[in-house]
């Protein structure tokens, strides 16, 4: 039978519950990055190119923010991570409301660039942490149901607010961010395991940019991500432009998106929890690949969303499995690390994908277009299947573990919890 996701999220422990919570209201208030290139230039009369290096900015500052989170998350501890990223960028978001002029508004932007996004491996390390394998992807996935349905909301209010006043854009995103640090700091406990002590030193725990593992997988994601994020560079357009609708009817479209992940992504989650992660995470790859590849067959709004109704399945496969795989392989004193480096390649593509696909989008055209993104999808599709074959070999985990090892006087052991659910969530199939 299946369950709702309010039915499914009641099955998680309630720190769990109340972090997701907290995460629908901090995405609720999430206005300041979809309208800031408005914001920019409407109100602060700066040029086209000027957004862009500023939006430029932001997005490194994001890349680099995700990956110091994960050695926050696993050096100082899960809530120390999302309570100075909550706290502080809640702060700044407010502080920018006053901002009296352009000098004053930039250089705190690029600061909240690089706090806003710590939270976000210590959030999935705490899910990693309190939940057992046959429920993390599940736990994953009731996370990202309440930040798209989360985002929705927030879209329409957001719109009615920037015309209003965009200070009161920056002071409802510093509100809602500061309730989410509330949240953690009364109700979601520290799970990050006693360090390892090894000669009178703490060792750090391996490394993920040593683990040949987490690299292959953290290239997988950035594949899928590159032609992910599609949707807001060329496929605008494609509607927009090739296509002739006005903007909304792009907006409409790609809000679906957002409302299928909350109404079927927990449900089907829970229902393939017996089979194996990455061959589940594989399928949605290619998903995502044929989606996009099909966009430019047809130029008509009912085709549009026929492609995004695909696509949308495929990142609903792929995304929670992709990251209880992780969960799963990784130790526990450095999973934030682990998260982190996989959850960066998101930011990273946001970056390339505008840089990389709209000159080829406008050089090709449509028909000839679209076709490649099957291909930009396939080869992290293929990593996916080769790591399933392989990954949970006892012979590849031993190997793996002796060179993570940090020193031969440690007390690393390769304990038989990093395969556990490594298969799949609860069997195999």
């Amino acid at each position: 039978m299946i369950e709702s996701p309010l039915a499914l999220m009641r099955r998680l422990p309630r720190a769990v519950q109340l972090l997701v919570a907290g995460a629908f209201v901090n995405r609720l208030g999430g206005f300041i990055v979809p309208y800031l290139a408005i914001v920019l230039r409407r109100e602060f009369r700066l040029s086209p190119a000027d957004v862009g290096l500023l939006m430029t900015s932001y997005g490194i500052g994001s890349l680099v923010s995700i990956l110091i989170g994960g050695v926050v998350a696993d050096r100082l501890g899960r809530r120390l991570a999302l309570m100075a990223s909550l706290f502080g960028s809640g702060a700044l978001a407010c502080t920018m409301a006053f901002a009296p002029s352009v000098r004053v508004f930039v250089p705190l932007l690029v600061l909240f660039g690089f706090v806003a996004d710590l939270y976000r491996p210590a959030a999935s390390s705490v899910i990693g942490d309190l939940l057992p394998p046959g429920q993390r992807a599940l736990g994953f996935a009731g996370l990202r149901t309440a930040i798209n349905l989360g985002f929705a909301v927030g879209m329409a209010t957001g719109g009615v607010l920037a015309d209003w006043s965009w200070r009161a854009l920056f002071l409802g995103d510093g509100a809602t961010t500061i309730v989410y640090g509330l949240i953690v700091y009364f109700f979601v406990p520290e799970t990050r395991p006693a360090p390892r002590v090894a000669a009178g030193r703490i060792e750090a725990g391996p490394s993920p940019w040593r683990d040949p593992v987490c690299l292959q997988l953290a290239f997988a994601s950035f594949a899928f991500a590159l032609a992910f994020h599609t949707n807001m560079s060329a496929l605008p357009l494609t509607i927009t432009v090739s296509a002739g609708y006005p903007a909304p009817v792009y907006g409409c479209l790609v809000g679906i998106n957002g409302l299928l992940i909350a109404l079927f992504e927990m449900p089907a989650t829970d229902a393939l929890r017996r089979f194996r992660r990455l061959r589940v995470a594989a399928l949605g790859m290619l998903l995502v690949g044929v989606g996009y590849g099909l966009t430019g067959v047809r130029l008509h709004w009912a085709w549009f969303l026929f492609t995004v109704v695909v696509w949308t399945a495929g990142e609903i496969l792929a995304t929670p499995q992709k990251l209880a795989f992780i969960a799963d392989w990784s130790p526990a004193e450095s999973r934030g690390r682990y998260l982190s480096l996989v959850q960066a390649t998101w930011s990273l593509a946001v970056a390339a994908n505008p840089i990389l696909f709209l000159p080829l989008h406008a050089r090709l055209g449509d028909r000839a277009f679209w076709p490649l993104l099957m291909l930009v999808a396939l080869p992290g599709c293929l990593v996916l299947v080769h790591l399933d074959r392989t990954a949970d070999r006892p012979e590849r985990l031993r190997g793996t573990l002796d060179a993570l090892r940090p020193s031969p006087g440690a007390s690393f052991d390769p304990s038989p919890r990093r395969r556990e659910g490594l298969g799949s969530g609860a069997g195999t199939s």
